[in-house]
């Protein structure tokens, strides 16, 4: 169910950008329009997974996720249905938040459920989330081309219907209890330790590792046709395929990337992930061949394409009994920056040079694997300070 949950999420991550020109068209807007509802889809995110923590207390794991379903129904519904522009971009926002709680509240759900084989299991989700990033485009392309473009949303809201209605009937054994989970006036909840000034640093610099990561990984799916058009002058079609190769490779490694995981330990593979991005990367800075330029994307997407789950589950392993309020916090921060960065990098461009994206990603890669490598301080003193923490370094 988490699988087809974040099959989902990663249809709605796209379906917007898959079929813009023609909804652009359809209303007479410019894509500066198209900009604001990406814009606003993002900022439902955000509030989407800002939420979660509160309303799994208030109203139950289960019934988070069956409302958020709801929501992403009833959106895309509306938007097939072509409303005035105002409503159209208002829906947007909706579909964001509904995006935002699917994804974060999963996540929590997994990452809890999951117990000792975390990095396996979540790295399975990414992996349908990535398919859907494939699938929704390929789906859009056919409509578009019998004229039906429309009838995208329509299909991915009743996807949305159905998948809520199997999320509040199903029954789920032993996890039933982990998607009751709420705390009211009339049962007592465990609260989750409050955050030590050690812990708290160790947590901002996470939600900076994340806001970095997604800034760099949307920098890379946005501009990659950019750039292979400017340095390399490659035709439309052949740089298109560039994000297509970028997240084939990032679809085939999360099918590994939680194995990997489990086998080099959290801190390891994180570290070798970073090192292997930033050296591939540089090479990046000085390649001048087509082929080199898609064996480059290709390696950058193995090497990139565990990052985030590993990296959210060794946050929570050295932040216990925090599921929830790190992982939404966490979260936040990957869609924060990855909707400021891009804009930061795009803004570069038009100024500067295309190239400077590169550079952009390669100062990323750098910054965050400085953040890791001191991690693992932390990690050595919280293994000393705790007997719930397996040893993973």
């Amino acid at each position: 169910m988490g699988c087809l949950s974040y099959l989902l999420t990663g249809c709605t991550h796209v379906i917007y950008g898959a079929v813009l020109p023609e909804l652009l068209a359809h209303y007479g807007r410019s894509y500066s329009d198209g900009g604001l509802l990406v814009f606003l889809e993002f900022g439902g995110f955000l509030l989407g997974v800002l939420c979660m923590p509160y309303l799994i207390r208030r109203i139950s794991r289960r019934s988070t996720i069956t409302t958020a379903f709801g929501l992403l129904f009833i959106a895309m519904i509306a938007v097939a249905s072509l409303p005035p522009w105002p409503i159209a971009v208002s829906l947007s926002l909706i579909a964001g938040v509904a995006f935002g709680l699917v994804e974060s509240s999963i996540s929590t759900f997994i990452l809890i459920a999951a117990k000792d084989q975390q990095a396996v299991a979540f790295s399975k989700l990414e992996v349908f989330f990535g398919l859907g990033a494939l699938i929704m485009p390929l789906v859009s392309s056919a409509l578009i081309a019998g004229g039906a473009w429309k009838f995208a949303f329509l299909l991915l809201g009743l996807s949305a219907l159905a998948t809520g209605i199997i999320w509040s009937k199903l029954s789920l054994g032993e996890h039933d209890e982990l998607l009751a989970h709420r705390a009211d006036l009339t049962k007592k909840a465990e609260k989750p330790p409050a955050l030590t000034k050690g812990s708290l640093v160790f947590l901002l610099l996470f939600m900076f590792v994340f806001f970095m990561y997604a800034g760099m990984e949307n920098t890379i799916v946005n501009f990659l046709p950019s750039i292979f058009i400017d340095q390399l002058h490659a035709t439309s079609s052949v740089s298109s395929l560039s994000v297509t190769a970028y997240w084939l490779a990032m679809v085939v490694g999360r099918v590994f990337a939680g194995v990997i995981a489990e086998k080099m330990t959290y801190f390891r593979y994180l570290a070798v992930s970073y090192v292997g991005s930033l050296l591939i990367v540089l090479v990046w800075v000085f390649s001048t061949q087509l082929w080199s330029s898609f064996a480059v994307v290709l390696l950058l997407g193995l090497f990139m394409s565990g990052m985030f789950a590993v990296a959210l589950i060794y946050a929570n392993q050295l932040l216990p009994g925090r599921t929830e309020q790190t992982t939404s916090a966490l979260i936040a921060s990957g869609g924060l920056g990855g909707s400021v960065l891009p804009l930061a990098a795009g803004w570069s461009m038009d100024r500067f040079h295309v190239g400077v994206s590169i550079w952009f990603v390669l100062i990323g890669m750098l910054l965050v694997l400085g953040v890791i490598l001191f991690s693992r301080k932390w990690n050595t003193q919280a293994l000393h300070s705790s007997k719930q923490l397996k040893t993973y370094t």
